[in-house]
């Protein structure tokens, strides 16, 4: 659903008028990108169009970058040729990557053999690496001088390059290659006697990124060292590009979107405002039918067990509240797993540190549970041998619950998988069945 700005009407109202062009730059003359995005972003596409026609390719181009890809796509179509053709060439990279993947197949092809060589060469380059990889959030605007020049003639190389570059606070050393040697602050330059040569003064132990690394590994090595930027380099140690900590922001926020979607079996991201309910439906339905497969199991588990359902009615009742404790626990364990394995705070080599720690916390737990289940039988049935049947089958339920929370991430990671697709429906009907084979299973022995 989109969001609408109290002023959108206004902005509707101003399309309207023959002197509409004017009106709208006076209206955005002093506004900062994303004040612009915001009193724009809920209006159509081809009305955004008209705005960005008004401010200009300048202007236009960063009002542009603050929407989603989805929604720049539908904007920039909406545009001129010429326009486009300007404001793609003002984009950084890894927005004109964005930007060329979404707009249709001919009008990409058209409007990369008419832009500068160096942004088509980039562009073709990067456009090939996968989306969850650096190569394909990293952008070619980084400032960098030669080794053998002095501090003086660097300052002056950057004051060149500053108008066109991402961030000039961290400049890059590269030989003639373009191989990476080291890197400077700009504060390094600037304290520098003028005299003073690039390669005496510039850093040499550089923390890079590789082209092929996952976009995730990126942003967590830009927050673990407080950078503003990350060189990426290929496997030769060649210079390709940086990721910045905007980028950074971006990918973070995705990652979680992504995240919190499997958490809830709800399919990948994609633009649910403008899809129709099939589409809706086909996000969602391979995990439902999953999970309705394994809802089969824990009916044949219950049918194995009738006999015992049928000799004691009372069992049936403490089945939802065993099912929904150990569903509860477990999620509660693989939610602390899998935040730890995308911190970086756990690691694989932890996984039997943390079976041990997760099944004392399940004992423990389950132990206080299993007392509070047995005298709620006590009470309601006045049976001791369901209240021990339903404390203990608590105990087992929840440390089985917590270990299995907690081991299936590791496993899933192991196997190359996103430890998110453990959590929320799919641990739950994991332990839903166990519940129900270690409860029923109790029964036996002790009513036996």
């Amino acid at each position: 659903m989109k969001k609408y700005s109290i002023i959108s009407p206004e902005i509707k109202e101003v399309l309207k008028l023959p002197d509409k062009t004017e009106k709208l730059r006076e209206l955005f003359k002093d506004m900062l990108p994303r004040d612009s995005y915001v009193l724009a972003e809920g209006l159509e596409p081809e009305e955004i169009a008209e705005i960005i026609i008004a401010l200009g390719q300048e202007k236009g181009s960063k009002l542009l970058e603050e929407f989603p890809v989805n929604e720049q796509r539908d904007i920039f179509t909406d545009l001129p040729y010429l326009l486009q053709k300007g404001i793609l060439e003002k984009l950084p990279t890894d927005e004109q990557i964005d930007l060329v993947k979404n707009i249709p197949k001919k009008l990409a092809s058209k409007l990369l053999s008419v832009i500068p060589s160096a942004d088509r060469k980039d562009i073709k380059k990067f456009i090939g690496y996968a989306e969850d990889t650096a190569g394909a959030v990293l952008t070619t605007e980084y400032a960098s001088v030669p080794a053998d020049v002095t501090a003086e003639k660097a300052l002056l190389l950057v004051r060149d390059q500053a108008f066109n570059r991402e961030t000039i606070y961290y400049v890059y050393v590269l030989n003639n290659d373009k191989k990476l040697l080291g890197f400077l602050s700009l504060k390094d330059i600037l304290v520098s006697p003028p005299d003073k040569i690039v390669s005496e003064i510039m850093h040499t132990e550089v923390i890079t990124s590789n082209v092929n690394d996952d976009r995730e590994h990126v942003a967590r090595k830009i927050a673990n060292y407080d950078f503003l930027a990350i060189p990426v380099v290929d496997n030769e140690n060649h210079m390709l590009g940086i990721v910045t900590v905007d980028d950074v922001i971006d990918v973070i926020k995705e990652e979680h979107t992504e995240d919190f979607l499997r958490h809830g079996a709800a399919g990948d991201l994609f633009d649910y405002a403008g899809s129709s309910p099939a589409h809706v439906a086909k996000h969602r339905i391979l995990w439902l039918l999953i999970l309705v497969v394994m809802g089969f199991v824990s009916g044949t588990v219950m049918q194995k067990y009738e006999a015992q359902l049928q000799a004691v009615v009372a069992l049936a009742f403490f089945i939802p509240l065993l099912c929904d404790s150990g569903g509860n626990a477990g999620t509660q364990s693989s939610t602390i797993v899998i935040r730890g394995l995308a911190t970086g705070e756990v690691k694989i080599k932890d996984v039997f540190k943390i079976f041990q720690k997760e099944f004392f916390t399940g004992v423990i737990v389950g132990g206080a549970m299993g007392i509070l289940g047995a005298v709620r039988a006590i009470f309601m049935n006045k049976d001791p041998l369901l209240a021990l049947t339903v404390g203990i089958a608590m105990i087992a339920t929840v440390i089985v619950a917590t270990t299995l929370g907690a081991i299936l991430p590791f496993i899933f990671k192991k196997m190359k998988l996103d430890p998110a697709l453990m959590s929320g429906p799919f641990i739950t009907s994991i332990v839903d069945i166990v519940s129900l084979f270690v409860y029923l299973q109790c029964a036996v022995w002790i009513f036996n």
